[in-house]
């Protein structure tokens, strides 16, 4: 019986045949590990620029605002974004924020913000959320004596006035509005907290409340061209939701507060 064998030319074929599939392997590999480089380089650079980012915050920050914020970069690769010119999405948190003595938690949101810290930033939102006693530390400086409680949605607030000859106190119980570079006040109750003997003033006393709103000029403690854009009220704390547009972030913006109007 004859054997089979494998002829010289055959076994040169199947050497052949194995080689293209050998090249592709080769290429995959080789592109996956480029991919592979590509993302560890984009995650150190992400790292880098992220605390870049909150070193150029925490050197733009006025003399009265202390935080160590952290800062998140969004969106696809940072590289790519960096070469774009801007970053599409970046997050800063500070918790441990002091503004002008006032301790706040504070969180921005930015989108378009720009490689060049001279151009603006297209759009800017933030929180802030103070605690009843840091929001009195505030209204103490311009409104003493007029100490805040704050409730589910509301808050009240104490004040005084004279009727017949004496002083009565009273506090007053309103719900926030934001209005842009304001804050309005509409009271929905009043009570008599001192003064009056046994005479009943509570009736007067929202006679002279009234029920239009108070306005609270806001600007005049934020960056000029920052808004009030929502506020929340909960026991115990408020968070104030602030928005801007085009608004470049550098030490003379955040050391230019805004006006009223009157």
């Amino acid at each position: 019986m004859e054997a089979n064998t494998v002829t010289p030319a055959e076994a040169g074929g199947v050497t052949r045949s194995r080689r293209p599939l050998v090249i592709v392997v080769s290429i995959v590999v080789g592109i996956a590990v480029l991919i592979g480089l590509f993302f560890v380089a984009d995650a150190i650079v992400r790292g880098v620029a992220e605390q870049r980012v909150a070193d150029e915050i925490v050197s733009q920050f006025p003399d009265n605002v202390t935080a160590t914020p952290t800062v998140t970069i969004g969106g696809t690769s940072v590289i790519a974004q960096y070469l774009g010119g801007s970053f599409e999405d970046i997050t800063i948190s500070a918790p441990d924020a002091v503004l002008d003595g006032i301790p706040a938690d504070v969180t921005l949101h930015a989108t378009g913000y720009p490689v060049d810290d001279s151009q603006p930033v297209t759009a800017v939102s933030g929180t802030a959320t103070l605690s009843e006693d840091a929001l009195n530390q505030l209204i103490e400086r311009t409104a003493p004596n007029s100490a805040v409680q704050l409730g589910d949605g509301e808050l009240s607030y104490a004040a005084s006035a004279t009727f017949f000859g004496f002083t009565v106190g009273y506090r007053v119980t309103g719900e926030l509005e934001a209005a842009g570079d304001h804050v309005l006040i509409t009271p929905t109750g009043a009570d008599v907290t001192a003064g009056g003997g046994n005479l009943d003033l509570s009736n007067l006393v929202e006679m002279i409340v009234g029920s239009d709103p108070v306005s609270v000029c806001t600007a005049q403690y934020l960056p000029e061209g920052v808004d009030v854009a929502d506020i929340d009220v909960a026991p115990g704390s408020v968070t104030v939701r602030l928005a801007a547009s085009d608004l470049v972030i550098d030490e003379n913006t955040l050391e230019t507060l805004g006006s009223c109007t009157p």
